[in-house]
This record gives structure tokens, sequence and C-alpha cells, in this order.
């Protein structure tokens, strides 16, 4: 069936399905190497243009705004963290508390991976639009995991008190590991702080603590970091200026 184009319709505009994901791959791509590389707040979209080879208008008819390309970024790695963690972890238990400590985690690890990931991470966490992003899909996971628990929450009870256990995430995500803080003290703490907020007895943090010793999230977060940047068609060796 044609299309009914109303006057001043730009032909150019309209494309096939597999144009549109291309495009999008495009301004993806570029926008991924140079955040990581040069930091969102650095990143232009003249920037993103000339690498992508895609016009800056183009980009900004498609997508906004440099926010909204951070905001589908972050999506994408929401879902490639959330994927890893769920073949991980489901193998494992169908406890969605302990599913959701494990995603949690993961992140955790993907944050400390680099200085350049780790700023990545934390723009998704503090622009706006993205943090709002992270703020419902972690409100989603809670309210999945604790209603039982809490008969009487409704979600946006569950969205309020998100938005201080996501403030802990981002907390311990912008901290570096050091020689005592390891990534795995950091991954104990931030378990027994999050499950506080939500009343969890000691038992069941000694539980999630057990749980995240039996994942191997250092090579789980490699792997999921490699998923979306294989689906982006970027180098890691050119995303990683810095090394791992």
């Amino acid at each position: 069936m044609l299309k009914h184009f109303e006057r001043g319709d730009d032909l150019s505009n309209f494309r096939s399905e597999a144009e549109s994901k291309e495009l999008n791959r495009k301004i993806l791509t570029a926008a991924t190497a140079l955040f990581i590389q040069k930091g969102y707040e650095r990143t232009k979209i003249t920037d993103i243009a000339k690498l992508s080879g895609v016009p800056k208008s183009k980009i900004l008819y498609v997508m906004n705004s440099k926010e909204e390309i951070l905001g589908l970024l972050v999506t994408r790695f929401l879902d490639g963290v959330t994927s890893a963690s769920d073949a991980v972890s489901k193998k494992l238990t169908d406890d969605q508390v302990l599913i959701f400590i494990a995603n949690e985690v993961l992140q955790l690890y993907m944050a400390e991976m680099n200085e350049d990931m780790r700023n990545l991470y934390l723009s998704g966490y503090s622009m706006p639009k993205t943090s709002e992003e992270v703020l419902k899909r972690r409100t989603d996971m809670m309210y999945e995991a604790f209603s039982e628990t809490f008969k009487n929450s409704a979600w946006n009870d569950f969205y309020e008190t998100e938005i201080a256990s996501m403030g802990i995430m981002r907390a311990y995500m912008t901290v570096p590991c050091g020689i005592y803080f390891t990534i795995e003290v950091k991954a104990k703490r931030l378990v027994t702080m999050l499950l506080r907020i939500y009343k969890a007895e000691d038992e069941k943090i000694t539980e999630a603590i057990s749980f995240i010793e039996k994942i191997d999230f250092a090579t789980v977060a490699k792997e999921a970091v490699q998923s979306v940047f294989d689906e982006l068609q970027i180098h890691t060796q050119n995303s990683f200026p810095k090394g791992e």
C-alpha cells in the first residue's frame, strides 16, 4: 500500500526499517565511542556527526538531542545487563530478590571496568531523562521482587523508595575500588545497603551475599559489554583507550 504524503513531507525522511536501524546504529556507535573516550559533557553533536558520517541535522531529526542518544545507549546497556545477569542467576535461583541483586552487582562490576565506563554509567544515572528510565526499571524489578512482602504497597511506593536505592547505587559507582576497598567488598556493602532499605532480615542479606559469591561477575561484565559493542559494531580496543 502506498503511503499518503502530506504537502511539505521530505521524501528522504521515509526509510525502510533496515535503513532506520542502520542509521540509528551508526549514530549510537559513534556516540558510544565518543562518550567513553571524551565523556558525555565534552562530546558534541558535531563530533558524533563527524565520526558517524551522519549529518548533524539528520541526527537531531532522528534523536532530537544528545541526552536522547545517551538514553538509547543506556537502554542498550541495561538490556544487556539484564540479559547477562538473568542468564546466570536464573540458573541458580528463582528468587526475584536474588535475581535483582545479581543485576545490581553486575552493573557495579561494569562501572568498575575502567574510568571511561564508570563515567558513562554515571552520566546515565545523572541526566534527567536517562535517570528516570533507570529509576523506572529498578522500580519494576523491586516491585516484582518485594510486592509479596509488602502487600499494601503500590508501585508508586516502590518508586519513591527506589529514588533512595538508586542514589546508593550511584554513590558506590562513584567511588573507585582500592587495595582495601576491593570490588568484592564494595559488592557486599552494596547488597547490604540495598536490602536494608527493604527491611530484609539478616538471614536474607547473608543469603544474598553468599549468592553473589557463586557468580563470576568480572567475566559476565566483560561479556555483557562485548555483546553491546558487537551489536553496535564497535571495536573494543578503540573504545577502551586506557585498557582493562
